[in-house]
């Protein structure tokens, strides 16, 4: 639902307005919550039942989006509804970020942490395939009420998987939580254990960065697509999809082949070379010769974002994962940032030299960190249970 939205939302806001900012804007709503929320969750999600805590954000959310969709069916529909809705769409991201993963990650042995989160990556983007497709396909030909009323139904299944899963499976007695304390002080203690950490405060940094300056040109694939490229909604959804697929492809060879000696590597070669990608999608001029490209990004897209967790989870004792997911998920979070700012540019200098200059510039930041940080190639995160 997450991508199936990302290209609906983008097309019906940018056939409203005519406007990319307000497309960026949406998105900067969408993203948010991660940004502002993320690393209090995480704290939360260290002391009460994580299962609980999907099914409720998940039945929430099924119950905006039936009420989005009879606003759209009886044309009540406005730009406030819209960016609501997708806030609070944000909200449940940010709990689902470092709860799920958290959980992934007290279900496995160490030694199967890097296939878990592969196999998760592997369906996330599975999902991109079929999503954005989905997503255009339904806004063309119904209306963005099929969208939403389709959102409706997926999260309220998601959150009866979640209310069967308090039934069958105990939280694991190894996943001890600390005794109780402020947010703030569980916010202090997972920056101040990813400070102390040279591999984790690396790959932090890298995540802002991609964040800032990979990530958002997402936001601005409708506006590409109606301006430059000239393809309909259907289309512009097989863009992402297309890059999906290659992530999903990205994500099995990860779980299958990857080491934990060549972890910091690739996440560190995957993300390099995503913006490079984005950097000539933003100069191509043909829609046929953007597939290709997109497919072979979504390589380095898995690459980013299966390691990315991996390394967290790998390098973090049980006991505090879900404070220091928390603050990856602030990191993270700083996309609603880069959303805002392309959004902005494009409305400066043109949608294409925007999307350009935020994967020059990222590019740049993430090569920088690497050459004051080169031990970062060779490290190798410590596996803890």
């Amino acid at each position: 639902m997450r991508w199936l939205e990302t290209v609906a939302l983008g097309v019906y806001v940018y056939d409203l307005t005519q406007d990319a900012f307000l497309v960026g804007f949406v998105g900067f709503l969408r993203m948010a919550p991660m940004l502002f929320l993320g690393a209090f969750i995480g704290a939360l999600a260290d002391r009460v039942n994580r299962r609980a805590i999907l099914a409720i954000a998940n039945i929430t959310l099924s119950g905006v989006y039936l009420l989005l969709g009879f606003l759209v069916l009886t044309d009540r529909i406005e730009l406030w509804h819209v960016s609501a809705g997708a806030f609070i769409a944000g909200v449940v991201w940010a709990t689902d970020f470092p709860v799920r993963r958290a959980m992934i990650a007290d279900a496995v042995p160490a030694d199967r942490v890097s296939s878990a989160f592969g196999v998760d990556m592997a369906s996330s983007n599975f999902s991109r395939v079929i999503g954005p497709l989905v997503g255009g396909a339904f806004l063309q030909q119904i209306g963005m009420q099929a969208v939403y009323f389709l959102g409706c139904g997926l999260f309220l299944v998601a959150s009866m998987v979640a209310v069967s899963m308090l039934v069958i499976r105990k939280p694991p007695t190894s996943d001890v939580r600390t005794p109780a304390s402020s947010s703030n002080f569980d916010l202090r203690t997972g920056v101040k254990h990813i400070a102390g950490d040279s591999v984790l405060l690396v790959t932090i940094i890298i995540t802002i960065t991609m964040n800032l300056f990979a990530f958002p040109y997402q936001q601005m694939v409708p506006v590409l697509g109606a301006e430059k490229l000239m393809v309909d909604p259907v289309l512009v959804g097989l863009l992402l999809s297309i890059e999906g697929l290659g992530a999903t492809f990205g994500a099995l060879t990860i779980a299958a082949v990857a080491q934990p000696r060549h972890y910091t590597r690739v996440y560190t070669y995957a993300s390099l070379s995503f913006l490079c990608i984005i950097a000539a999608f933003a100069l191509t001029p043909y829609y046929w010769l953007a597939i290709p490209l997109l497919f072979v990004g979504g390589f380095g897209m898995s690459g980013f974002g299966a390691m990315q967790s991996i390394i967290v989870v790998s390098s973090t004792r049980p006991e505090m994962r879900g404070r220091v997911l928390g603050v990856l998920a602030v990191a993270i979070g700083s996309g609603p940032i880069g959303a805002l700012h392309v959004g902005w540019l494009a409305t400066q200098i043109g949608t294409d030299i925007a999307v350009l200059a935020i994967a020059i510039v990222g590019f740049v930041l993430t090569g920088g960190t690497i050459l004051l940080s080169r031990r970062y190639l060779r490290s190798i995160p410590r596996y803890r249970r």
